[in-house]
């Protein structure tokens, strides 16, 4: 009997403490920040121009413009003529609004310059014009998580890589791009970019903050209307897992977020592993937003660990987020963890790197040959190389 007692005390107590923990964390677990009534302009903006499958002659380009839906388009001028291509369209309800979408997915083009710009009703774009380069992707910006709550850190930020490296080709993101998904923080990232995801292709990873908390999280209702990809992913997270083939090298980009079960994971592997071994560039590089090696061993990840260390052999660069902190470990493949908050966590425990550094803003410049692949990773105030490594391949 008194056995039976302690065991039942015991029970008691562990749905107390597990209760109690619970109570107190349950916003940070499960709570998400209201989201404000907004306006949505009649004319097309928000513009984002990013890549097909194929990045060599493939371009998708995606905006927003009212809360009902109209017929739209792009208007494509090249040299040799001027074409109407219609628009997909999508009415997104969030939770404090609703927003008109479109998406036109154009058809292959050739190396050269172009002009376009947004039709929906009566309304129109500026024209803006974009590159297709015949080296296309061998160099390009990443950025590691943004988060700026306020507008102050990631215009400097953006400002200082853009104009530091005029010929980036694109813009990567490991995540985290926005504090969280309401509408005033999708127009806080636009205002600091400055339109240059006018001229020049987005690829964007998700990250937690993309997603809307809950005891089943998903991911917000606008990110794949902004973020329109390659439709080549699992079923589950299309259009958030996909790959992108640049001349030089496979760009792939994993959901990390949309893991929850042990189905999850194991799909994901398993398209993984495939889109690496079949790849056909000589360079394979990975983006997510989770680390497989974490800057802080509180916040290691193991089943990420368990599940793709292995498989990720087949990778020659894996960029992540998340840790708020830079880690750079390893050769085959260089795992490369950035920051490019003004959101700084303090490692508790140093785990083995290469280079490692907390807080501290960067961003990374990306160069792509044949032969070579190399790093540069800059300090986002002072424009400093704080890092930069080179890979060869013969």
């Amino acid at each position: 009997m008194r056995k039976r007692i302690i065991v039942i005390l015991t029970i008691i107590l562990i749905l107390v403490g597990a209760g109690t923990l619970v109570g107190i964390r349950w916003n940070v677990w499960f709570g998400n920040s209201p989201e404000a009534d907004y306006v949505v302009p009649q004319k097309p903006h928000n513009i984002v121009l990013s890549y097909g499958e194929k990045a060599a002659s493939m371009r998708t380009i995606a905006w927003r413009a009212d809360t009902v839906v109209k017929p739209s388009c792009v208007k494509l001028i090249s040299e040799q003529d001027t074409a109407l291509f219609p628009a997909q369209a999508a009415l997104v309800h969030t939770r404090a609004g609703k927003a008109a979408f479109y998406k036109v997915f154009l058809p292959p083009l050739t190396e050269g310059n172009y002009q376009y710009c947004c039709l929906s009703g009566e309304e129109q774009s500026d024209i803006r014009n974009f590159i297709i380069h015949p080296d296309e992707g061998n160099r390009f910006l990443l950025f590691g998580d943004v988060q700026d709550k306020l507008g102050q850190s990631s215009p400097l930020l953006f400002a200082t890589a853009f104009s530091s490296h005029p010929d980036a080709h694109y813009a990567a993101f490991v995540g985290d791009i926005i504090e969280r998904p309401t509408d005033i923080y999708y127009q806080l990232f636009f205002r600091s970019l400055r339109g240059q995801q006018e001229y020049i292709p987005l690829l964007a990873s998700t990250g937690n903050h993309e997603y809307l908390k809950g005891v089943v999280k998903h991911l917000d209702n606008r990110w794949k209307q902004v973020f329109v990809n390659p439709q080549n992913g699992p079923k589950r997270t299309l259009g958030s897992t996909y790959y992108v083939d640049f001349p030089e090298y496979r760009m792939i980009v994993l959901d990390t977020d949309a893991l929850h079960l042990f189905s999850d994971f194991t799909i994901t592997q398993t398209w993984l592993s495939g889109a690496l071994r079949e790849a056909q560039q000589k360079w394979k590089i990975v983006i997510m937003h989770h680390p497989v090696y974490s800057a802080d061993k509180g916040r290691s990840n193991p089943l990420f660990y368990t599940f793709f260390h292995a498989t990720l052999r087949e990778a020659d660069v894996v960029f992540c987020g998340h840790d708020h902190n830079y880690l750079r470990r390893g050769d085959k493949p260089v795992y490369l963890l950035t920051n490019s908050s003004d959101k700084f966590y303090q490692p508790k425990q140093h785990i083995h790197a290469d280079k490692h550094a907390a807080y501290t803003r960067l961003y990374e410049y990306v160069t792509v040959t044949t032969d070579s692949l190399r790093i540069e990773t800059y300090e986002a105030e002072s424009d400093f190389l704080f890092d930069s490594i080179t890979l060869h391949r013969p």
